[in-house]
């Protein structure tokens, strides 16, 4: 904590990675980035109070596939201009033509979106009505366009998340995608390279991993374990434990001359499996049987496990894990590493959120999704990647089951059971995508602050008064 004159005191949250990024017209490489995205970013559609979302109220058309919407007027950029409803529908338009790799719809007429100059050009899907009305044509494969689109807008399937840009003002009266210029939950400000949100009479600093040290808030334990001071520990913090779970998963590299067999695949599967249950005491985990639960749509009494195995494939030396982000290494995996040292097998961890990894190949990759509710979406978004795509290639009947799940909207409401049964049992009888564990998604707050960090349901990441 850093005493601030002008404003209260100075405080700094963890956002998990070395470089803050605003700019949402682009593939999302680093998934690190949701962290602090969902604490900033004010969501096109929020479930819970609509006057804090960008729109008002919309309606969906479902013989024509068109989205009516109303922005709501406390929508506003930092200089308290509100957003119009050009700036909403093209926020709409265009960043879904930048999800291709996790969305499977688009607004129509919109292939050239991406082109320089996209902002002059006029699109066949997009209706401006009035200063804050507006209307869209959606296209799209799936079965559900109306149900994948408000999970979109509400950030509820958090790889799809769209967010509007300034494209008119007083200072930029031509669109420079270079400028900072958000709808934010909080008053924000960029000084000096650094990003500052006004919180209930606090600065609170965006802070990257440049800082190093003295983090007040956490948005999750892989961070807090992994950054916090030498010296700190969770009595000094503030701990929400609410219940939004997670899913971490590991998907076999079906090209992999390592796990070519079923057999040395279910060994490695096991292994972490059960590296996961003798750490449930220690960490936040919770070892579910498969992807899916008992009480959710979905799951099989068929999957079983070879419990208690910790025996490695003979051939193996070395294994290429990608991981999303440098924190993701968690117990589990180093557990994991030093089982395979004993057996002189070498891991090769890669870092997905650094670009120079992006092409490598690898054995394994492991995966971080929320379960919203009973949901998981990601399951529905998965087959969209090209790279995940290559991954699952010689896992034909996957394949199939992630496609049939794709078109059918199946983890978008009303859920399809039989579909998602039938990638459980597909997927670990090939065993492709393999479940590790769940666990819940905790914020830490340093003790006696004026303020904490909480997460609920929807809204994801807030700051409270601390009472």
């Amino acid at each position: 904590m850093l005493k601030n004159n002008d404003m209260g005191n100075l405080f700094k949250f963890c956002t998990g990675v070395s470089k803050l990024d605003f700019y949402p017209f682009t593939e999302i490489n680093n998934w690190k980035n949701l962290g602090y995205w969902l604490l900033v970013l004010k969501p096109y559609i929020d479930r819970e109070n609509s006057q804090d979302g960008i729109l008002e109220s919309y309606h969906f058309c479902d013989k024509s596939n068109t989205f009516e919407a109303t922005v709501c007027l406390k929508a506003t950029w930092q200089d308290g201009t509100p957003i119009s409803s050009f700036e909403a529908a093209m926020g709409i338009a265009k960043g879904l033509a930048h999800r291709k790799t996790s969305c499977s719809i688009q607004v129509k007429g919109t292939e050239e979106i991406t082109h320089f100059g996209w902002e002059k050009k006029h699109y066949s899907g997009v209706e401006i009505i009035s200063p804050i009305k507006f209307k869209l044509t959606l296209t799209g494969l799936v079965e559900n366009i109306k149900g994948v689109l408000e999970d979109i807008l509400s950030f509820t399937t958090l790889r799809n998340i769209i967010w509007p840009v300034r494209l008119n003002s007083f200072t930029h009266p031509i669109y420079d995608p270079s400028y900072f210029d958000i709808i934010s939950k909080y008053p924000i400000k960029f000084e000096s390279g650094k990003y500052f949100l006004s919180v209930l009479g606090n600065l609170v600093e965006l802070s990257t991993l440049k800082s190093k040290i003295n983090y007040d808030f956490y948005f999750n334990t892989f961070d807090f374990n992994q950054y916090k001071n030498i010296n700190d520990s969770e009595e000094n913090y503030l701990i929400n434990k609410k219940q939004n779970m997670h899913t971490f998963f590991a998907i076999f590299n079906s090209l992999s001359e390592q796990f070519s067999s079923i057999e040395s695949r279910k060994k490695i599967s096991s292994i972490l499996r059960n590296i996961a249950k003798n750490s449930q005491e220690e960490e936040n985990i919770i070892l579910a049987n498969g992807h899916f639960e008992v009480n959710e749509p979905g799951y099989s009494q068929n999957i079983k496990w070879d419990e208690d195995n910790f025996d490695f494939p003979e051939h193996l030396t070395e294994i290429k894990i990608a991981i999303p982000f440098p924190s993701a290494k968690n117990m589990v995996l180093k557990k994991f590493a030093a089982e395979a040292e004993k057996k002189f097998i070498n891991i090769k961890w890669l870092d997905l959120s650094d670009e120079e990894n992006a092409d490598t190949n690898y054995d394994l990759q492991i995966v971080i999704a929320r379960i919203q509710g009973n949901r998981q979406i990601w399951v529905q978004n998965i087959i969209n990647s090209h790279s995940f795509i290559q991954q699952l290639e010689k896992f034909p009947r996957t394949l199939s089951a992630l496609k049939k799940i794709n078109l059918n909207s199946a983890s978008t409401f009303p859920l399809k059971s039989n579909l998602l049964n039938e990638f459980e049992e597909t997927c670990h009888a090939e065993c492709s995508i393999t479940p590790i564990f769940r666990y819940h998604l905790h914020t830490y707050s340093r003790k006696n602050l004026p303020i904490v960090l909480n997460i609920s349901e929807f809204k994801e990441f807030y700051f409270s008064l601390n009472r």
